[in-house]
């Protein structure tokens, strides 16, 4: 059964929190890169796969896209990001990913922000979108960097010193950690596994990016100084053949 965690009381109102606060690896690390990789979408059509609180789908809609759907699990999330979200350009859909009928040949963008970690088979996703964007058209996503998901626990201590682990990185299985709540689930997927995948379904790649911060931002949030010991997010462009 697919964990649904958003619709975690506790969860989903730390997140909210987290994310309306938000100066952390989303806002500086990650949308930066995804704003820079992303094709113009005006008159575009565009599926969001897992919108959480409609960040993506506001600015997107800046670019006056002919439609976009935002997908997610959590009914939570998407009451809250319908709330924030005033466009009848916008469709909410409340549907695990893996159930999604994606169709064939229906949108010329599938976005995705820090949601592919939680999938189990992606090899099958990968097809589904494959399948449902239109010629030429573009998968831009984000996930946890498989450096991240492999670790059991996050660091050991030496001598005053984080070293950040990767354990049984070539075991791909179900993975529980604890954030805000205990026994998040995530799979843990090699990079190899991730970028043949894409190549299976038949895309092109793109861009695969491991953003990490620069002097400039360090200078600001030393706390940060952690991400360039080991990628936080990877980030994946490719364009359906």
């Amino acid at each position: 059964m697919k964990q649904n965690i958003y619709d975690h009381p506790n969860f989903f109102s730390r997140y909210k929190a987290l994310r309306d606060g938000d100066k952390g690896l989303n806002e500086l690390l990650e949308q930066p890169v995804m704003k820079s990789l992303l094709l113009p979408v005006q008159d575009k059509t565009i599926l969001d796969m897992g919108c959480g609180l409609g960040h993506q789908v506001r600015e997107l809609l800046k670019q006056n896209p002919k439609k976009i759907i935002g997908l997610d699990i959590s009914q939570n999330m998407l009451n809250e990001a319908q709330s924030r979200t005033s466009s009848s350009t916008v469709e909410w859909i409340c549907s695990a990913l893996e159930d999604y009928d994606f169709g064939t040949n229906r949108f010329d963008l599938v976005i995705s922000s820090m949601t592919l970690h939680y999938i189990e088979n992606l090899n099958l996703l990968f097809q589904k979108i494959y399948n449902g964007l239109k010629s030429g058209g573009q998968f831009l996503f984000s996930m946890e960097h498989p450096i991240c998901t492999a670790a059991l626990k996050p660091w050991e201590e030496l001598n005053g010193e984080k070293y950040w682990l990767i354990n049984r990185y070539s075991e791909e299985s179900l993975r529980k950690q604890d954030w805000f709540v205990k026994d998040v689930e995530k799979y843990h997927h090699q990079l190899s596994t991730i970028v043949n995948g894409l190549l299976k379904a038949g895309f092109i790649i793109k861009n695969l990016e491991e953003p990490s911060p620069a002097q400039e931002l360090l200078q600001l949030r030393p706390d940060f100084e952690q991400h360039i010991h080991r990628p936080p997010i990877v980030i994946l462009n490719v364009e359906k053949n």
